[in-house]
C-alpha cells in the first residue's frame, strides 16, 4: 500500500507539471549549468551567464530532454491515472440479503469483501423500484420521467420481448461515454430495456446502440415463465395477458360479438358463411394474441450474442456459469491487448425463477433463494479473482448494486429489506430503493470507508465522467451528482439537495438534505395498501402500484420523517413534536414545484399500444421452430460449493 501510495505522489507530482513546462525547462536548465560551472571550479551558474555561448548549447539540451521526458511520461501517467470499470449489478436482491449490511445466515464472503477493501453506502438509491425505469436510470444519470421510461400506474417495465417500447436512442449512457474515451465496453447478462422498435433486425434499443462493444446476455428479464415447469400465473406474460384481458374484458366482449353474429343468422339477417368469417376474423386475433402473451417461455426467455440469437428458451440454470465464462474470457482479453474496459456483469439472480446451478442447489439456508444469491457471489468471487490473477486490482473501479428491492410479495422466494419498510414496486418505500451498494478501487478509496450521505444510481454517469475527465452533457437535465469526494472520505453533505422518489410517474416521495446539519429529511406523499401487519401488498397484483386505482392513497399534508434517525419511517414528524416541520414542508413543497417546471413532455415508452407484442418484432433462432440451444464447458469454472 505505501509504494502505491508512492507512485500516486510521483504521477500528481509531474502531473502538476504539466502547465508549466518552460518553467520546469528553465530549472533543468539551471541545474545542469550549475554542473557545468561546478566541473569549471567554478561557485554558481551566476559566474559563467557572461558568456553566452557557454550556456546556449546546456539550455537547448535541458530543453530537449525535459520535454521529452514529458512527452513519454505524462501521456503514461495520464493513461494509468485512468481506471478500468466493473459494474456488478443484481437483480431484486434487497439490502437486507447481504452479509455487511446485516444478513448474517446467507454467505456472501465475495461481497462483502469488496466492501472490506471499499466503501460501504449506506443510504444509495435507485431511482425506481422496478427495473426498467431504475436500469435506465442507472445509464443515464437521469430521472426516467425525463424520457418516457417510467411507466405509468400499470405497466411499470418491459415485459415482452416483441413489444416495441425501450430506451430511447436520444439518450446517452456512460458506456457510451467510456467508449468514446477508448475504453472497450462490455455487457454480460439482463439488459431489459428494450430491442427492438419497427421490424425484427432493427435492434434499435439493444445495448450495442448504447455503448456496448460487445453484448452477451437476455434482452428482456428472468421471469418465472422462463421455469419450464412453471404453470401458475405468477408467470409475467400470462400474469399480464390475464390482466389486460381482464381490465378490457376481452373474452366478454368476444364471446358477446359471437352472440350477436348468431342471433343475426337466427333472424335471418346474415348466412353461416359470414358467421364463420366474421368469428373467424374475430376471434383469431383474440386467442392468437392470449397464446402470445401466455407463452413466455418460448417468447420472451431468448439468449444473445451481440445480434444474434444463441438460445431459445434458455435454461435459467446455466445462466451464472455463462455469464461467468464471459466476464472471466473478456477480461483475459483486455489484459493481453493492453486495452482499457468497462463491463458490466447485470446477473438474474435473484429474480424468479429461481433456478441455480445444480452445484448450488440445497447448499444454503434459505431455500432456492439463498441458493441463488450464493451462486451470485460465488461468480462475483471468480470476477475479482480474475482481476487479482490479472494485476488489475489496484486501478480498478468496482461497483455493486441491485437494481431495486427484494419482492417481499412472493414470500420465500423473495428476499430481505432488512429493517426497511416496503418491497420491490414500492418507489416511495425505503425498501424499494435502498441499496446494498459498495465500492472498491484501491488506488483512491480507503479500506472500510462508509458513506452514510444519500447517493443515487444516477450519480455514477457524472462519477464516472469526473473520473474520465469527460464533459457532461449540456443539453439535458443530468440528476445525478460526482460522489468521488465522498468516496475518497470527504466529510460533507450529500451532493444532493433533493431526491425526487417516483413510483411509475407519480412523484411518492421526497428527500432534503439541508447543507447544515446533519439531518436527512423525507416527505412521504403516498402511502400503499399494505397488508396488516406487513409492508407489503397482496400476491394478487404481484406488487403494489402506483396510483389511487391500486389502493394508494395521497397524503395532505404528506408525512414528513427524520430519516437519519427514524430510518425505519415509523415516527413521522408534526408541527407539534419539531418545531422545523413547517419550514422543511415549505423548502420541500417550493422544490417540488420547481422540479416539475423542469420537466418536459415526452413519448411513454409503457402507453398501452407500446406494450402490447408485435409478432413481427419477435427475435427467433431456427425458424420457425424459435428454438435453440448453446453448448457450452464449464469444467474451466472448477464449480465447488461446501
Amino acid at each position: 500500500m505505501d509504494i502505491n501510495l508512492n507512485i500516486e505522489r510521483m504521477r500528481s507530482f509531474i502531473v502538476s507539471f504539466e502547465l508549466s513546462t518552460w518553467a520546469c525547462v528553465r530549472v533543468l536548465s539551471y541545474c545542469l549549468l550549475n554542473l557545468a560551472a561546478k566541473s569549471k571550479g567554478c561557485r554558481t551558474v551566476y559566474q559563467v551567464r557572461n558568456t553566452r555561448t557557454q550556456i546556449q548549447r546546456p539550455v537547448k539540451m535541458a530543453g530537449v530532454l525535459w520535454l521529452v521526458f514529458l512527452s513519454v511520461v505524462l501521456p503514461i501517467s495520464r493513461a494509468d491515472d485512468r481506471p478500468n470499470f466493473v459494474f456488478l449489478v443484481a437483480d431484486d436482491v434487497g439490502i437486507g440479503d447481504i452479509g455487511c449490511f446485516g444478513n448474517d445466515t446467507i454467505r456472501t464472503p465475495n461481497i462483502d469483501r469488496i466492501a472490506a477493501n471499499g466503501a460501504k453506502l449506506t443510504q444509495h438509491l435507485a431511482a425506481a423500484a422496478v427495473c426498467t425505469p431504475s436500469r435506465s436510470a442507472f445509464l443515464t444519470g437521469r430521472l426516467p420521467v425525463r424520457f418516457g421510461m417510467a411507466g405509468t400506474d400499470q405497466p411499470l417495465a418491459y415485459v415482452f420481448l416483441a413489444a416495441p417500447s425501450g430506451l430511447p436512442r436520444s439518450e446517452v449512457t456512460f458506456p457510451q461515454m467510456a467508449k468514446d474515451h477508448g475504453y472497450q465496453t462490455a455487457l454480460i447478462g439482463k439488459w431489459h430495456l428494450g430491442l427492438n422498435g419497427k421490424w425484427v433486425g432493427d435492434h434499435c434499443h439493444h445495448p450495442n446502440k448504447f455503448g456496448f462493444d460487445y453484448f452477451y446476455g437476455f434482452p428482456g428479464s428472468n421471469a418465472p415463465e422462463c421455469d419450464p415447469d412453471n404453470v401458475t400465473a405468477g408467470a409475467t406474460g400470462k400474469f399480464a395477458a390475464d390482466r389486460i384481458y381482464t381490465r378490457f374484458r376481452v373474452w366478454e366482449v368476444a364471446v358477446s360479438v359471437f352472440l350477436g353474429l348468431l342471433a343475426l343468422k337466427y333472424f335471418h339477417y346474415i348466412q353461416w358463411k359470414t358467421v364463420i368469417v366474421l368469428s373467424v376474423i374475430g376471434w383469431s386475433p383474440v386467442i392468437f394474441m392470449y397464446a402470445f402473451w401466455a407463452n413466455g417461455t418460448q417468447f420472451n426467455c431468448v439468449m444473445m450474442r451481440d445480434d444474434d440469437v444463441i438460445e431459445q428458451p434458455y435454461d435459467v440454470s446455466t445462466l451464472t456459469p455463462r455469464m461467468t465464462l464471459e466476464a472471466v474470457k473478456f477480461l483475459e482479453e483486455r489484459k493481453a491487448k493492453k486495452e482499457q474496459f468497462l463491463l458490466e456483469v447485470s446477473y438474474w439472480n435473484a429474480h424468479t425463477a429461481l433456478l441455480p446451478y445444480k452445484e448450488f442447489r440445497g447448499k444454503s439456508r434459505h431455500g432456492l433463494y439463498g441458493d441463488t444469491v450464493e451462486e451470485m457471489d460465488w461468480s462475483i468471487g471468480v470476477v475479482m479473482a480474475t482481476l487479482e490473477r490479472l494485476g488489475l486490482t489496484n486501478n480498478t473501479f468496482v461497483y455493486f448494486t441491485s437494481d431495486n428491492g427484494a419482492h417481499m410479495e412472493i414470500g420465500d422466494a423473495g428476499g430481505s429489506n432488512g429493517i426497511y419498510k416496503g418491497s420491490k414496486g414500492q418507489g416511495g418505500s425505503e425498501g424499494g430503493i435502498r441499496m446494498p451498494t459498495l465500492v472498491q478501487w484501491p488506488r483512491k478509496i480507503k479500506p472500510g470507508t462508509v458513506v452514510t450521505e444519500a447517493t443515487s444510481q444516477m450519480d455514477i454517469f457524472p462519477t464516472v465522467a469526473d473520473i474520465l475527465k469527460a464533459p457532461l452533457p449540456q443539453d439535458r437535465v443530468m440528476d445525478g451528482q460526482n460522489i468521488l469526494p465522498l468516496l475518497g472520505g470527504t466529510k460533507q453533505p450529500s451532493p444532493h439537495d433533493f431526491l425526487f422518489h417516483y413510483c411509475g410517474n407519480i412523484l411518492h416521495a421526497v428527500r432534503y438534505r439541508p447543507r447544515k446539519g446533519k439531518v436527512t429529511w423525507k416527505a412521504q406523499f403516498a402511502s400503499y395498501p399494505w397488508l396488516p401487519g406487513t409492508s407489503q401488498c397482496s400476491l394478487e397484483n404481484l406488487v403494489c402500484f402506483c396510483d389511487v386505482n391500486w389502493g394508494v392513497t395521497f397524503n395532505d399534508p404528506p408525512l414528513l420523517y427524520d430519516i437519519t434517525n427514524n430510518p425505519t419511517e415509523d415516527r413521522p414528524i408534526s408541527a407539534d413534536s419539531n418545531p422545523k416541520y413547517q419550514e422543511v414542508l415549505n423548502v420541500i413543497t417550493k422544490a417540488v414545484k420547481e422540479h416539475k417546471q423542469s420537466l418536459t413532455k415526452v413519448d411513454n415508452q409503457f402507453t398501452m399500444p407500446r406494450f402490447f407484442p408485435r409478432p413481427w418484432l419477435q427475435p427467433c433462432c431456427n425458424f420457425p421452430y424459435c428454438n435453440c440451444r448453446e453448448v457450452v464447458d464449464f469444467s474451466s469454472l472448477k464449480i465447488t460449493v461446501k
